[in-house]
C-alpha cells in the first residue's frame, strides 16, 4: 500500500477548480496514476485527519499528456500522462487549501 503523500502528488487550483468547490464542496487533486478511488479516498481522510472531514466520492480521470515541439527542431515529445481526482465532501467540511 502507498503512503498518502505518495498517492496525492497536489491540488489543482484554477478558476474551474475554485467555482466547483464554491457551488457543490469538490475539491480536485492531481493523483498518481496507479491509485485506484479507495486509496484516494483513505489517503484524502488521513492527509486532512485534523479537519474531520468525510469524504462522499471520489471521480477520476485520466489525462494524456500533451505532445509538445522541441524548440529548433523537427521531432516533438510528449508529456507524461497523470490522472486527476474530483472530491465531494459531505456538506458543512472544508478544507483550507491556501
Amino acid at each position: 500500500m502507498l503512503e498518502y503523500h505518495k498517492i496525492i502528488d497536489r491540488p489543482i487550483i484554477t478558476e474551474e477548480s475554485q467555482i466547483l468547490r464554491e457551488n457543490g464542496n469538490h475539491y480536485v487533486f492531481r493523483v498518481n496514476p496507479s491509485a485506484n478511488k479507495r486509496q484516494i479516498k483513505e489517503a484524502i481522510e488521513a492527509m486532512f485527519r485534523k479537519e474531520e472531514i468525510e469524504v462522499v466520492s471520489v471521480n477520476t480521470m485520466n489525462c494524456r499528456g500533451k505532445v509538445r515541439g522541441q524548440a529548433g527542431r523537427r521531432s516533438t515529445g510528449r508529456r507524461p500522462h497523470w490522472k486527476k481526482a474530483i472530491i465531494t465532501l459531505r456538506k458543512g467540511d472544508a478544507i483550507e487549501l491556501i
